[in-house]
């Protein structure tokens, strides 16, 4: 390949990782599953006793993985997440191309697959330190690994084995998924005439149709779900018999035992590692199969289903079992028709904004056309099998988006892209072979606009990430202060994790928002801790997290308001006897925007770094006073304060006040918010140290000013902010 094919691989390389970089520091999600995971990392590296001293729904291997991660180096931080987050998200798309190129040596495939690998992954955005994000680096490994050693069957048996395990203890599923779909090609490849390539398609189709079933059998009083099982067992048998079709003698039999070696080593190093680390055996088998086989009953989030996905599948498997009665050269040039048209409306999915995204189509309806890519044509036959493994790896990872189908669509359905950039050059060299010199001319053309386009859309993600980081504010808290997001949330942050320092000495929330933790350093009631405690922790384990709380009087609570009515209104089982507790014994002390800060009912507290505006009778003078609480060691050189009003991501002044035009009273106070001495008048500039309640009195206050989306900045000679102080109900 000469240099200049190389560049625009190499340029969209850059864009995706300034792109990725950039969003992801520029993103937090507020229901933080973020702050679990890194939390429950950190309470492991320090204590051990994964599943009985430390929650988790994630399997041991992910916990040894980031474990000699954090050996190395990584910290246990949201820095160190989007940072481990970043080289998963880019690594996936990398081993994606990677596939592509070596079946196809084409730059403009290889080009649309490493980008739409990429956005197709953009939820990773959402879920830094996650497990999905090892998730997809494992599975576009192991479907590189597929491509690469197709053709020695033993070195592929034992990269599954690896991976396949690897997986099964991260999420057990998603690793059962994997051994189905290796296991499907090695039968269907087998080198043996026992049963016969029909006998194995025969049995191969039948468990592509129990698979669906078993995994969602208990949920099919749920229509979602029902419907997803009807699209995944008519996509499954219908992927099986096409890859049958087009199968030859590849694998052997002794090829699975070195499988089984390989993944029954990782289990038991696996094992024995968390073993070692103060977890019990029967605390094992909870948190790696009987865990989540109950999953399913704690927490569903249905797919949006489009229309026509079902008489598709149908249809689809239908004509699937047609083509198998006719000879290939009589379906070639239909089966390549549908191969680019399934692929065009995937690309125009992400490429433009319409209802119908990447996601939504590869679940709806792009598992259906997954059989078209590994039906046999009469010029593909040298990427079949590797087509083969894409499609069966594809076409069982799918079932990941059950039982929640959130980022899990994307993470289950990224390998549709690799294998149909491969199907569509095989389709075109079909449908293209007699061409003119004048058409061919034109498929270089559309081939030059593919890859403009991916690039274009990607580097659109790149601008968006760059603005972003552009336009906000750093959230400087520890363990999180590269992170640049919209100025309310910092500021509303900081508030929050101010006040946790200074007023608690134990810290819950509802639902789990785990990092303020990693803030604060103020520990939780126990070491058992997750995001929707209400309903995947026990009922001995909520008491043990009350008995704690009630035994401490200055434990404090942060709610987020419009997550738990949301949890609520969504049917959600979130008031359990711990719920009903805490409303019993915790008041609101201050509320901020959607945030609202408990603690225990009678006691009073110096909501610190907040503002409460006061209005007097129209001829009263001066008219406004604004009562600050602040709480700093060492405020010092105040020469002006800000009133701002937030407009989007960032915040627009509104009026500064000065000696000329404001009247400012000191009064030291305590950390219950009493007053620990008398007012004292100040000028700027101004020192201050400790717990004080600065008052601001003054004439002009905007009229109609929203103070909840308003905030005080004071500032030193040189602007900069030195304080801050949000306003509050």
């Amino acid at each position: 390949m000469s240099r200049l094919r190389w560049l625009p691989i190499a340029l969209l390389g850059a864009i995706l990782a300034v792109a990725g970089a950039s969003l992801l520091f520029s993103t937090f999600m507020m229901y933080d599953d973020e702050g679990y995971v890194l939390f429950s990392l950190q309470e492991f590296f320090h204590g051990g006793g994964l599943y009985e001293r430390v929650y988790s729904q994630y399997g041991p291997f992910f916990f040894l993985f980031n474990q000699a991660l954090h050996l190395a180096g990584l910290e246990f931080t949201n820095i160190g997440g989007r940072l481990l987050t970043l080289v998963c998200w880019l690594g996936a798309a990398g081993f994606s191309a990677a596939a592509v190129w070596r079946m196809s040596r084409s730059t403009t495939a290889t080009v649309f697959t490493l980008g739409g690998v990429f956005l197709h992954l953009w939820p990773m955005v959402s879920e830094p330190s996650h497990p999905g994000g090892l998730i997809v680096l494992i599975t576009a490994a192991v479907a590189w690994a597929g491509v690469h050693w197709i053709a020695r069957p033993r070195r592929l048996a034992i990269a599954a084995g690896i991976a396949g395990a690897a997986l099964l203890l991260t999420k057990i599923n998603v690793g059962i998924f994997l051994f189905a779909g290796a296991g499907a090609w090695w039968a269907l490849h087998l080198e043996e005439k026992t049963l016969g390539p029909r006998g194995r398609a025969a049995l191969i189709g039948g468990a592509m149709a129990l698979l669906p079933y078993a995994l969602m059998r208990g949920q099919m009083d749920l229509e979602w779900v029902r419907i997803f099982a009807v699209i995944a067992v008519a996509a499954g048998v219908a992927t099986g018999l096409a890859v049958a079709r087009g199968a030859e003698p590849v694998s052997r039999w002794g090829d699975l035992g070195a499988l089984v070696i390989a993944a029954f080593l990782v289990v038991l190093l696996t094992c024995a590692g968390i073993l070692a680390q103060g977890t019990s055996p029967r605390g094992l088998l909870e948190g790696v199969v009987l865990g989540p086989l109950r999953h399913p009953l704690a927490y569903t989030a249905y797919v949006r289903w489009r229309s026509g996905a079902v008489p598709l599948a149908l249809l689809s498997l239908g004509f699937a079992a047609w083509s198998l009665t006719r000879p290939l050269a009589a379906t070639a040039k239909i089966i390549a028709a549908g191969r680019i048209v399934a692929a065009a409306v995937f690309f125009l999915a992400w490429a433009l904004d319409w209802s119908l995204n990447s996601h939504a189509f590869a679940l709806s309806y792009g598992l259906t056309a997954i059989w078209l890519f590994v039906y046999p044509l009469d010029h593909d036959r040298t990427t079949q099998p590797a087509r083969a493994w894409l499609a069966l790896l594809v076409v069982t990872q799918t079932l990941h988006a059950f039982p929640v189908a959130g980022s899990q669509i994307s993470w289950g359905t990224f390998l549709w892209i690799p294998l149909a950039a491969l199907g569509v050059q095989d389709a075109i060299r079909i449908l293209a072979a007699p061409a003119a010199p004048t058409r061919r001319r034109w498929l270089n053309y559309a081939a030059a606009a593919l890859m403009l386009a991916t690039t274009a859309r990607c580097a659109n993600y790149a601008y968006l990430g760059l603005s972003r980081l552009r336009l906000s504010d750093t959230l400087d808290l520890p363990g999180a202060a590269a992170l640049r997001l919209p100025e309310n949330f910092t500021t509303m942050l900081r508030v929050l994790t101010r006040n946790a320092t200074a007023h608690a000495d134990m810290l819950f929330s509802l639902p789990g928002l785990l990092s303020f933790h990693l803030w604060t350093d103020v520990p939780p009631p126990t070491t058992i801790n997750t995001t929707h405690w209400f309903t995947l922790l026990s009922p001995a384990q909520q008491e043990a997290i009350r008995a704690r709380l009630a035994a401490s009087p200055r434990s404090c609570v942060i709610v987020q308001r419009n997550l738990y009515d949301y949890l609520v209104n969504s049917g959600i089982a979130t008031e359990s006897p711990l719920t009903v507790w805490l409303h019993a014994n915790y008041e609101p002390a201050f509320r901020l925007e959607t945030y609202e800060f408990w603690v225990r009912k009678g006691r009073t507290i110096a909501a610190l770094n907040t503002v409460v505006v006061r209005e007097g009778q129209a001829a009263s003078a001066p008219r406004f006073q604004l009562a600050v609480t602040l709480a700093d060691s060492g405020l010092r050189g105040v020469t002006s304060i800000e009133l701002a009003r937030f407009d989007s991501d960032v915040s627009t002044p509104v009026t500064t006040w000065t000696n000329a035009d404001a009247s400012l009273f000191l009064t030291p106070i305590n950390s219950a918010g009493q007053d620990a001495g008398p007012a004292r008048p100040l000028h700027f500039p101004f020192d201050a140290t400790g717990f004080v309640r600065l008052e601001l009195r003054t004439d002009r206050f905007p009229p109609d000013f929203p103070t909840g989306h308003g905030v005080l900045y004071l500032r030193n000679a040189a602007g900069d902010r030195v304080a801050e102080a949000r306003f509050i109900k």
